[in-house]
């Protein structure tokens, strides 16, 4: 190699000063040393852009930045694969709606697929498929799949001039919606600055980083209130503003106040992007809201919010907000993980960090704050204030996220994780039996998740219990309890909205009916027939407000409507012999459509639910 070859070529970053004076130059575009020196600060002709002169540091939350504004692309842009030079046109939302087994089948291997754990729910959709005889139908099932809403307008890139504040009636139904659908589950906010900020909309901004980030914050809760609106159908009613402005426009003006998300490794970083995340969870796929969750579970981490020596140096008022907004990320990540069946970004073992006192989230003083914490543990027989929901989530998700790393994992075989069930429900009755008096929305809010966690706890064991075994039933009460929760909160408040998370919760909840009546038919009854009823409402009801779900109450029909012709042919069959056992008649099956038990399709079964020749034995030791 020739020595001009070897000669590296360097562009000085420095200043002239600073590279005349052989001394370290920070700052752009004037740097430190210039300026306390009072000295111009002038640079080379040749001298790269400004981001060189970056740390790295900066560097780091500017591809944060970046990389957030390049997900909020539409979905019409196009995009050039650097491998081939060619432009590809991105799918529409609702091309994008596909099933989870599709994906999981795919005959491409080049396709990037995303990927679902064992508590997404794909076993359910897999073993549905063996039942009901159609691999066509089953692959529809769009379990933990993109649930994305092509009726809510994306982020429109196109706008550059900030929104203007909205009106009097049509800022107070925003504020409305955010505090009563979304604060009161992730109280991570000042709810007193909220509304100072409100109150001050029309002053003259602040022109500093934290009167920027004010802004932001407003107009997230803005944002965030007009998708609750919006999928509820109420945002676009007359109102004293002119014409209402949709979410994307009160994003776009929140995202414009750009200075307030450069420092995102700060408690107000992390405070942005949870309410970046608030507004995708209704709008987005899961998996683009688990990215943003591992980073704000990260930033948690980083600043010692998960471990109870942080707290102990700081006012309790502090302390209390910094608590709930650490368990406000631990309860949305936890969600998503189970919705996607990934790995936590946190072990529950590595969590000491106490939970929030009962106490109201208006509190603003040191003192008012001490003088309630003595009367703790406040009265079980009273409602309580908005933290008390908040407070019991979180207590049955620490239960939920044991059940996780217990049951659902995938280093043992399912069958010998039996012993794990009667523990986790003993923890489940016992929450049930210590939860203190709650509003009465409040507490079916609580208790249908409760349900769902007994569902979670039993529902990878149903294809290897015995058919007369009583935890198939309790499962099946338990999904059906869930479905009828659902809908008489609908019924009490049909303006409440739902995230992608709660609707595949209650569409899970429905497979797993269906599934604990193939295996147990002897367990139908009007008591289920309108549990079956509940379900099919609840779909219906949430795809008249996000025509993405369509999908799913199509499938979850059909496959109910299999169902009934299964539990009819059962007792038929009663009739002419004394017992009858779907698996039985599965592994005797010689034909009539029914594959054999050397078919892929039963081998794939055992092998979701981690069974070795599960038709190899005779069905009474199932």
């Amino acid at each position: 190699m020739s020595q001009e070859a070897r000669v590296r070529k360097r562009i000085p970053t420095s200043c002239k000063r600073c590279h005349r004076r052989k001394q370290r130059c920070v700052g752009f575009p004037t740097c430190s040393s210039c300026e306390v020196a009072g000295q111009p600060c002038t640079r080379a002709e040749t001298a790269p852009s400004w981001h060189h002169a970056m740390s790295k540091g900066a560097l780091v939350r500017r591809i944060e930045m970046l990389e957030a504004q390049l997900a909020e692309r539409q979905p019409g842009d196009e995009r050039l694969t650097p491998a081939s030079g060619t432009v590809h046109h991105a799918s529409s939302p609702k091309e994008n709606i596909i099933s989870l087994t599709a994906i999981m089948s795919s005959d491409n291997p080049q396709e990037n697929q995303s990927y679902f754990g064992p508590s997404s729910g794909l076993s359910m959709a897999k073993s549905l498929d063996w039942f009901i005889h159609d691999t066509v139908l089953t692959r529809s099932i769009p379990v933990s799949a993109s649930i994305m809403a092509p009726t809510v307008e994306p982020f429109d890139q196109t706008v550059l001039h900030r929104a203007k504040p909205p009106g009097d009636e049509e800022g107070s139904r925003l504020l409305d919606a955010y505090f009563s659908k979304t604060h009161i589950r992730f109280p991570f906010l000042d709810r007193a600055q909220i509304l100072k900020l409100h109150a001050e909309r029309y002053q003259s901004l602040e022109d500093s980083p934290e009167g920027s980030y004010r802004q932001f914050k407003l107009f997230m809760v803005y944002a965030i209130g007009a998708t609750v609106l919006q999928m509820t159908q109420n945002h676009n009613t007359t109102t004293t503003s002119p014409s209402p402005s949709p979410p994307s426009t009160y994003l776009t003006t929140a995202l414009s106040f750009e200075s307030s998300l450069r420092d995102s490794f700060s408690l107000a970083g992390l405070e942005a992007i949870m309410l970046l995340v608030m507004y995708h969870l209704r709008l987005s796929s899961p998996s683009k809201v688990w990215y943003m969750l591992g980073l704000a579970m990260r930033i948690s981490i980083d600043l010692g919010l998960h471990r109870e020596l942080h707290y102990r140096n700081i006012g309790r008022d502090e302390a209390q907000r910094r608590r709930r907004l650490f368990w406000s990320v631990y309860l949305v990540e936890r969600y998503i993980s189970w919705s996607l069946g990934r790995p936590f970004n946190i072990a529950e073992e590595e969590i000491d960090a106490g939970i929030p006192a009962d106490l109201g989230d208006h509190l603003a003083d040191d003192d008012v704050v001490v003088a309630n914490s003595i009367q703790s543990p406040p009265d079980p027989h009273s409602q309580g204030n908005c933290l008390r929901r908040f407070i019991a989530c979180i207590r049955l998700s620490r239960i939920a996220s044991v059940v996780h790393t217990r049951i659902y994992r995938v280093d043992r075989d399912i069958s010998t994780l039996l012993p794990e069930i009667d523990p986790l429900m003993n923890d489940l009755q016992q929450f049930e039996k210590q939860l203190p008096h709650l509003a009465p929305d409040d507490d079916d809010f609580v208790r249908m998740h409760l349900n769902n966690s007994v569902r979670v706890v039993l529902q990878p064991f149903l294809a290897i219990l015995p058919s007369a075994d009583s935890r198939i039933q309790t499962c099946l009460a338990a999904s059906g309890r869930m479905c009828q929760l659902f809908k008489k909160s609908r019924q009490t408040d049909s303006s409440a909205g739902h995230s992608f998370l709660l609707a595949n919760s209650i569409f899970m909840a429905g497979l797993t009916m269906c599934f604990c009546l193939f295996r147990s038919p002897s367990l139908w009854s009007i008591t289920v027939a309108n549990d079956i009823r509940a379900c099919s409402s609840a779909m219906f009801f949430m795809s008249e407000r996000n025509l993405s779900l369509s999908k799913y109450r199509d499938s979850l029909e059909t496959i109910i409507n299999r169902v009934m012709e299964f539990v009819d042919q059962n007792q038929e069959a009663t009739t002419t012999r004394p017992s009858f056992d779907f698996f039985a008649s599965v592994v005797q099956a010689g034909g009539s459509g029914i594959p054999s038990i050397d078919s892929e399709p039963w081998s794939d079964l055992g092998d979701w639910f981690g069974l070795q020749n599960t038709f190899g034995v005779h069905a009474d030791d199932l």
